[in-house]
């Protein structure tokens, strides 16, 4: 859960924080969900197949994230972090931290004159 709160705190300060022409882009998504089981599972773990929306009587966070964009012209590059049952449940096997990166990629503008 602290994971959330640092996330969700990022995205907020983030989003004051930097003025419209910026290269540097911050933004963020949030899902949540409640659903209830009538079989009343005691550790509120649906059926392992149920790979998304996988917790049952409680309220969760399914996905939540928050990507930093930077793109100045000649040099880009994005990083997004996620937290959220349907990422520890289906990338459990993920070692450490890696299961908690959403995106990540950089590139440069090798032509001077290209469109693209």
């Amino acid at each position: 859960m602290k994971i959330i709160a640092f996330l969700i705190a990022a995205a907020l300060i983030g989003f004051k924080g930097f003025a419209q022409d910026s290269p540097v882009k911050i933004s963020g998504y949030l899902e949540t969900y409640y659903s209830y089981d009538f079989n009343k599972p005691s550790d509120h773990n649906r059926p392992s197949f149920i790979y998304s929306h996988n917790r049952a009587n409680e309220v969760n966070v399914n996905l939540a994230f928050v990507k930093g964009a930077y793109d100045n012209g000649s040099f880009r590059a994005n990083l997004a972090l996620m937290a959220g049952t349907y990422s520890n449940a289906n990338l459990a096997a993920e070692p450490g931290v890696l299961k908690n990166i959403y995106e990540a990629n950089a590139g440069i503008k090798l032509a001077k004159h290209a469109n693209l």
